[in-house]
């Protein structure tokens, strides 16, 4: 295969995300997976606002974040304008702001900065603490339990579910409330934490189906 060929077969529609059709694309995606993983659980649950996850019956509002850093949004943000510009000089603009992010373009794609373990937990955190000011008004909602779904794209660095638990907490203390359930979405499966409980479980997600649910989200906005 060429390298044209490889590159449809990366990106398959005509455009990138903008922001605005991201966030649309992510809330979907998050409920693909919540329908995948927890199969008539979340049957009749659909895309809305404020919470961004809901049905009618209000037995669950599921607020949705991605978690990335502010570094890498710009880098992602501006990637999508590069692919978009047409004026060589302005691509040349922006290829120079991803760099200075840290990152790096090439004809298959973006190469990103490398992150830690550190540097993830941050990211981790701060995805949680800029909801944090959200559950109050979902609480007056009415709704039985309140969960926030945490978006990552990417595979974490490995971390024990203990370790990845306190991150949780340690970003939801010093508020009144929590959060009653928090869903860590990644690229290999799906974390559940009953904050209630104070369980956790792990539900796998094949490679495959990922992406079949990536593809399948990304045709719902699309239309």
């Amino acid at each position: 295969m060429d390298n044209k060929g490889l590159i449809r077969g990366l990106f398959p529609f005509e455009k990138p995300l903008t922001s605005r059709f991201r966030k649309k694309y992510i809330e979907t995606l998050a409920l693909e997976i919540l329908q995948y993983c927890y199969k008539e659980k979340y049957d009749g649950f659909e895309v809305h606002d404020a919470p961004d996850i809901s049905d009618g019956n209000k037995l669950i509002g599921i607020e949705v974040t991605e978690a990335v850093s502010d570094g890498q949004a710009q880098i992602e943000g501006e990637f999508v304008k590069y692919r978009l510009e047409g004026r060589s000089e302005q691509r040349e603009r922006r290829k120079r702001i991803i760099e200075n992010n840290g990152a790096s373009v090439n004809e298959l794609g973006l190469t990103y900065p490398v992150k830690n373990g550190d540097d993830e937990k941050k990211i981790f955190q701060d995805a949680i603490k800029k909801k944090m000011e959200k559950l109050e008004s979902y609480r007056t909602q009415s709704y039985q339990k309140v969960g926030l779904l945490v978006f990552y794209d990417e595979p974490p660095i490995p971390v024990k579910l203990e370790d990845l638990k306190d991150y949780f907490d340690e970003a939801m203390n010093g508020y009144n409330d929590k959060y009653d359930i928090i869903y860590f979405v990644h690229s290999f499966g799906l974390i559940e934490y009953d904050v209630l409980t104070d369980e956790v479980q792990v539900i796998s997600i094949e490679r495959s189906i990922y992406n079949k649910l990536r593809y399948d989200a990304r045709v719902k906005i699309e239309v």
